[in-house]
């Protein structure tokens, strides 16, 4: 009985130390590798975050290097990053986790681009088990443990790390989402803002509109046809220069040099953020076209109000009027020879304002005019918002026999009839528009009488505002239009009103081009109108866009 009792207690013994060693020591040992394993496993996992989506990590993974240069393949610009590549880097994020925790923890490795061997926790506990001083008992129990322990932690952890992947990944995905559809949300906003405002652009020496103008990097000058908000970019893109480029007109694409698709010809500086209104000058041969648009752009230029020039060619041919002295002798003008004229592309209003327009103004030959097949080929027309029609008073034949013959010398009068080119002109509009012969069109006109310094003459034919200096624009009109009347036009205007809607007359000179001075004749003060009045009057009208 009393060996029974003692074999016994001595069981009791042994599965009482058991359990003290259980609970207080292969417990612990277990728990503290499961922790291990979980800290590994965020420590890996936060690195390779931190690593993996570095603002100058390696990229050749994420696809985003610019397409080689096509002149009909995509533009030469990086893939957005927030447009799917940062996917492919979470992608490699988790994989360099989940492989950095299986290599610390189970397995181990070798790298075999750097030489280097990653020696796992498991293989440190077996290996320090073998050679252990402790009973093999007792170091290869707790290395069991501490192994069984490690396997459950990394099983553990990276369950947590896919967990939090997936919630992360979709937040990711709704990040790729949103920078994709606020790339298409603002290219509609401003395609619609475009469409509501009327602003579009043409090509001032084509004559073709610009639905997709050709933008210039500044620093590489490679093209970009297609800079807009996608998937190279929402508000901005990056050439493959490096070089980042807007993609909104509002973000400043619109101070980007841009050319036409189609002939390469620059376009307007600061295209597509006004209104355009194209007006051609008409008018026979030397019956003062260049001089008229000479004397406007300087009164325009004076008067402020926002006047830019938005093509460096117009503005540098101006400048060489200047120099010529064209504003004081119109006898120094160039005459003009092509009868497809590049425009000369101005704005007026203040930058920013709703009033701002973009103006291409049109200086066609007057051989051109005489012409129904050149002007059946001047494909500006289709474009028309408003004309100036020029009128040299000392082409007409009344005018002409009560004239000096100095005079008409020193104003080289024209031989056209206005009446004449009138006709073609409203032929070859009608054409191009489409515009039914039985309705009036809807482009306004300004009839504008040039050469007004030589009716000042004692003798002749009367200036249209003699006693009239201080005239309002309705007594002006009327003026001009008895004038027109006595003198042989009534055919003129007649087919003025019947051809267009909105009419309106004019009568300056080349010599108001710094400022309208008042002169005056035998029949009282006179003042002409501003220069710059007849482009203002058809800017200012709500002709259609």
């Amino acid at each position: 009985m009393f060996y029974l009792i003692g074999f016994l207690l001595g069981i009791f013994l042994v599965i009482y130390v058991v359990i003290l060693v259980v609970r207080y020591v292969l417990g612990p040992l277990l728990i503290v590798a499961i922790l291990v394993s979980l800290v590994v496993a965020i420590v890996e996992y936060v690195a390779a975050a931190i690593a993996g989506f570095a603002p100058h990590g390696p990229i050749a993974h994420l696809r985003i290097a610019p397409p080689a240069p096509s002149p009909d393949g995509p533009d030469p610009a990086y893939r957005s990053y927030y447009a799917g590549p940062v996917l492919l880097d979470y992608r490699r994020v988790l994989s360099t986790t989940f492989r950095q925790v299986w290599a610390k923890i189970i397995e181990g490795r070798r790298d075999e681009s750097t030489h280097t061997v990653t020696v796992s926790f498991v293989t440190r506990v077996w290996t320090w088990a073998r050679h252990s001083e402790l009973p093999a008992v007792v170091a290869y129990s707790g290395a069991a443990v501490i192994c069984f322990g490690l396997w459950l932690g990394a099983i553990g952890a990276v369950g947590f790390v896919a967990v939090v992947s997936v919630i992360f990944a979709v937040l990711l995905g709704l990040l790729v989402v949103g920078a994709v559809a606020t790339a298409g949300g603002s290219r509609l906003i401003e395609l619609t803002v475009l469409f509501v405002r009327g602003i579009t652009i043409e090509c001032g020496t084509c004559h073709v509109r610009a639905t997709r103008p050709i933008y210039r990097c500044p620093n590489c000058h490679a093209e970009h046809r297609h800079l807009l908000p996608g998937l190279p970019g929402v508000l901005r893109r990056t050439c493959r220069c490096h070089t980042v480029l807007p993609t909104l007109l509002a973000n400043g694409k619109a101070k980007l040099p841009a050319q036409c698709s189609e002939c390469r010809a620059q376009l307007p500086i600061k295209g597509l953020t006004a209104p355009t209104v194209h007006i051609p000058v008409i008018a026979g041969p030397t019956a003062g076209k260049s001089v008229f648009m000479q004397t406007a752009m300087s009164r325009l230029m004076l008067r402020g109000d926002g006047f830019e020039f938005a093509d460096e060619g117009a503005k540098n041919e101006f400048e060489r009027n200047l120099q010529r002295g064209v504003t004081d002798d119109p006898r120094r003008s160039i005459k003009t020879v092509n009868p497809r004229p590049k425009a000369y592309n101005v704005y007026v209003g203040a930058e920013g304002s709703r009033s701002r327009r973009l103006l291409y103004l049109y200086d066609p030959a007057g051989e051109a005019v005489e012409s129904a097949d050149e002007l059946a080929e001047s494909q500006f027309l289709k474009h028309t918002k408003g004309v100036v029609f020029i009128i040299d008073p000392f082409s007409l034949r009344q005018v002409r026999s009560e004239t000096d013959r100095a005079v008409l010398g020193r104003v080289s009068a024209s031989n056209t009839p206005p009446k004449d080119s009138l006709e073609r002109f409203v032929e070859a509009l009608r054409e191009h528009n489409q515009w039914r012969a039985a309705d009036r069109m809807k482009a306004p006109v300004a009839v504008v009488l040039t050469k007004a310094d030589a009716l000042l003459e004692p003798s002749g034919a009367p200036h249209p505002y003699a006693g009239r200096a201080h005239s309002t624009r309705s007594e002006r009109d009327k003026a001009v239009r008895d004038w027109l009347t006595d003198a042989g036009q009534r055919d003129l205007l007649s087919s003025m009103d019947n051809q267009f809607a909105a009419v309106s007359y004019f009568v300056v000179s080349y010599r108001d081009a710094r400022e309208v001075v008042p002169g005056e004749t035998v029949n009282g003060p006179v003042a002409n109108d501003d220069p710059a009045a007849p482009l203002l009057w058809l800017l200012n009208r709500k002709a259609p866009i």
